[in-house]
């Protein structure tokens, strides 16, 4: 089990699938290669393939701050209705059987929070039982910035409305909606706090409402940061987006803000999609920064 303490706070990291995904030119089309090529001596092979494809986690990460065990995005779920990405419809991916190996149980989670409501970040907060959609954490409260909230609400409305596709392959009704009606959702707004040390900050661009989680223990600092950078390649240029960005000039300036806070400082970042740890350091390259994965230990027992 992949694991980091941060002060006195432990992060797990749950994983669903990793492998290569797509190729970089798909997910961040304005990639130049020439510059990929130049930091290829440590993009591949472990974010980048030979066939210049990107890989990518998807995953999620549990913060226990001894007081309360926090799952930070819930990936793409079990047997959810998704024909347009058939890498992600009607799947089995075993990562309960994950969660269970790194020693939890959906009732040990007290509280879910999605940086944003893209599909593959809401999968797993329900489950399929007996033909419905529940909350899969029973104890959890399900915190979701409000703004974006309300962002998807209004498209998933309209698309009803229109009679047009479900935003986001429809994820907003059967991954975001049970757990309202369950009353188990909390709107956050900017600077909602866990705890002392543990607190939402907005990082719009992504998605109008995208969050960072941020936790601070022992003078140690960690960024759950969802999406805002989808690879490690975008660290080669923050104004490089991924496809899937909503707002091409709030994401890159988001993005170059992430970064040159956490450039060469001891703030651990905890990306969504980044394979192999559970999170890492940006450092200085020559005119950029490139990517330090932080080793990862086992949990104490």
């Amino acid at each position: 089990m992949d694991s980091l303490c941060l002060g006195s706070f432990l992060v797990r990291r749950v994983v669903e699938t990793e492998g290569p995904f797509a190729p970089l030119d798909f997910i961040v089309p304005q990639a130049d290669a020439a510059r990929v090529e130049a930091a290829a001596h440590w993009l591949r092979p472990g974010y980048l393939d030979a066939a210049n494809r990107v890989v990518m986690s998807f995953q999620s990460h549990v913060l226990d701050t001894g007081r309360h065990r926090i799952l930070v995005d819930a990936c793409v779920g079990d047997d959810k209705e998704r024909p347009l990405r058939p890498g992600w419809h009607r799947q089995r991916f075993g990562w309960l059987q994950a969660l269970a190996a790194a020693g939890l149980r959906p009732e040990d989670i007290d509280f879910v929070c999605c940086t944003h409501l893209h599909a593959d970040h809401v999968g797993w907060n329900t489950c399929l039982r007996d033909g419905r959609w529940v909350p899969t954490f029973p104890r959890a409260k399900y915190v979701f910035a409000r703004r974006e909230y309300a962002h998807w609400e209004a498209e998933h409305r309209a698309a009803l409305a229109q009679g047009r596709p479900a935003p986001n392959h429809g994820s907003f009704a059967d991954s975001v909606l049970p757990v309202v009606d369950a009353g188990q959702a909390v709107m956050a707004d900017d600077g909602h706090a866990f705890e002392d040390g543990v607190w939402l900050e907005p990082a719009p661009g992504h998605t109008p409402g995208t969050v960072t989680l941020q936790a601070r223990s022992d003078g140690a600092h960690g960024i759950f940061c969802g999406d805002i950078l989808h690879t490690p390649v975008q660290l080669l240029d923050p104004g490089w987006n991924s496809r899937f960005c909503e707002d091409a000039a709030l994401a890159a300036a988001t993005r170059r803000r992430l970064v040159e806070r956490a450039a060469d400082s001891a703030t651990l970042l905890m990306p969504a999609h980044f394979p192999g740890a559970v999170g890492g350091r940006v450092v200085t390259d020559g005119g950029g920064w490139r990517w330090e994965a932080e080793q990862s230990h086992r949990a104490p027992t």
